[in-house]
């Protein structure tokens, strides 16, 4: 059951990083993302961004770089 709880308590961090995401802008064109997605099951989770150029990828790795509650946690 532990391992259960584990596994939703990832999940939630990443939803919130993934709520987060869905309010960072573009620094070229600023708009927000299309698509923000968690996708993938522990330990292969990942967030599925689609937005208007690579640079709103950009700027999300850097929100999430910038996040010290998720740095502890890697």
């Amino acid at each position: 059951m532990a391992a259960k709880d584990d596994e939703d308590a990832i999940r939630a961090m990443w939803e919130d990083l993934a709520r987060q995401a869905r309010g960072v802008h573009c620094p070229e064109h600023y708009v927000e993302p299309w698509r923000v997605h968690v996708i993938g099951t522990s330990p292969n989770i990942k967030l599925d961004i689609a937005g208007c150029c690579p640079r709103i990828g950009q700027a999300i790795n850097e929100m999430i770089a910038a996040d010290p509650t998720f740095r502890a946690t890697r």
